[in-house]
């Protein structure tokens, strides 16, 4: 993949940037109790014998009952029985051009494979429960589709945009859209399964555009210590000129040496000018220091960083699969498979997540957008955030994205 000069189109080059903040909320997460958390593709049964104790150390908002709705997990989770594979292709009545998700319900059920075909618009102006989603024509989730409902949802297998189709979400609003990648064995034949994305030909321009609210800081310092005990966080920036609001969720990164020190996550519970009211204490010292430098100040200071968004990619829990040994090895030597888990002298099961991925063409733009539950550990290219050999493509976009509970990397930029 190629880039121009740093541009306003072009910021997906500042995503490398970015990564490390984004990194920070998979980091604060993972690091709260006391299971280890990092684990190289070799170390299999080390790994598998921590399993249940990083699943019980992360957190995702999908099983928060203090956010999620329990009907997005009644309806979606698990498996819907067989494997869809029946298409049912959704043309509107009387030859028009706009369907909304009602009546798509009505035509594709949680065991197809619903096709929004190209010239169709389908409006999430309802829930929508399938089997899983192609579309070759248009997906439409606005403010003025979320019709003031504090949660919608929709839920499939996977999501593959195709062809010339579009998928566009912007919520500005109050409201929370939700994208539930069900593991109901669903399998696209190029993203696999459990994926969100686009599937590119080369020449074709299929395309997902989502946005959720703007923060206009996603990320701050502290600007005065916080020790044990203390229950008011100092930053330095105003936290609602930020657009951090009460009930949002934040983590602070560590001050001190070694890989045995946690970070913590904490509920706002109230605003203050550059201060944050937090639910409990904090647990640790976190420093706050400003060193002096030749032309700017070191700033030696705690990160801290807002881990709600009010679009989420989320799923089901992670599974574990048995590897297949016919599977075909994507580069020679690594023994691994973009089309599943493949065998290899240290590797016997898989660990599957949801992934999203932009593949081959089009574009992607993805903002202010909340993904949990990612990552495919032990297959070829499933990650939480992936741009894979879309060659030039300057208004390809992750910015301001919170990463969460990932058990293969996070973001990832595939150049060719």
């Amino acid at each position: 993949m190629t880039f121009p000069r740093a541009t306003k189109k072009s910021r997906i080059v500042n995503a490398a940037k970015r990564a490390r903040l984004l990194l920070l909320a998979i980091i604060v997460s993972a690091t709260i109790s006391s299971a280890r958390g990092g684990f190289l593709q070799d170390s299999q049964s080390e790994y598998l014998a921590n399993f249940d104790s990083i699943v019980s150390a992360s957190y995702a908002v999908i099983d928060d009952p203090s956010v999620a709705p329990a009907e997005i997990l009644s309806v979606c989770q698990g498996s819907q029985g067989p494997a869809p594979t029946e298409e049912v292709v959704v043309h509107p009545n009387n030859g028009g051009s706009v369907i909304g998700a009602a009546f798509a319900q009505t035509k594709c059920g949680s065991n197809s494979v619903c096709v929004v075909p190209s010239g169709v618009k389908l409006l999430m102006d309802n829930d929508l429960n399938v089997g899983a989603l192609v579309v070759k024509g248009a997906v439409e989730w606005t403010d003025v589709t979320q019709g003031g409902t504090p949660h919608r949802y929709l839920c499939a297998g996977y999501v593959a945009v195709e062809e010339n189709g579009s998928f566009s979400m912007s919520l500005q609003e109050d409201g929370m859209g939700w994208v539930y990648i069900k593991d109901n064995g669903a399998e696209h034949p190029m993203l696999r399964t459990r994926a969100f994305g686009t599937a590119g030909s080369g020449s074709d321009n299929p395309t997902v555009d989502i946005d959720g609210r703007e923060m206009k800081r996603t990320w701050t310092l502290l600007s005065q210590p916080l020790n044990v005990g203390d229950m008011t966080m100092k930053v330095m920036h105003d936290p609602a000129r930020m657009g951090w609001r009460v009930g949002d969720r934040i983590g602070i990164a560590t001050t001190k040496s070694g890989s045995g020190v946690k970070g913590q996550t904490f509920r706002v519970v109230g605003l203050t000018e550059n201060g944050l009211q937090l639910d409990q204490a904090s647990i640790d010292d976190h420093g706050a220091d400003f060193l002096p430098g030749n032309d700017f100040p070191i700033l030696q200071s705690a990160e801290v960083v807002n881990l709600s968004r009010n679009i989420i990619i989320t799923g089901d829990d992670f599974s574990q699969v048995q590897c297949s040994s016919s599977l075909p090895e994507s580069v020679t030597g690594e023994q691994t498979s973009v089309e599943g888990c493949r065998c290899a002298s240290f590797r016997s099961t898989c660990t599957l997540g949801l992934h999203t991925i932009a593949a081959h063409s089009g574009t992607t733009r993805i903002r202010n957008t909340r993904v949990e539950k990612c990552g495919q550990r032990g297959v070829e290219g499933k990650y939480c955030l992936h741009f894979h050999k879309l060659k030039h493509c300057p208004d390809c976009l992750f910015e301001n994205n919170a990463l969460e509970n990932s058990h293969q990397r996070g973001i990832i930029v595939h150049g060719k």
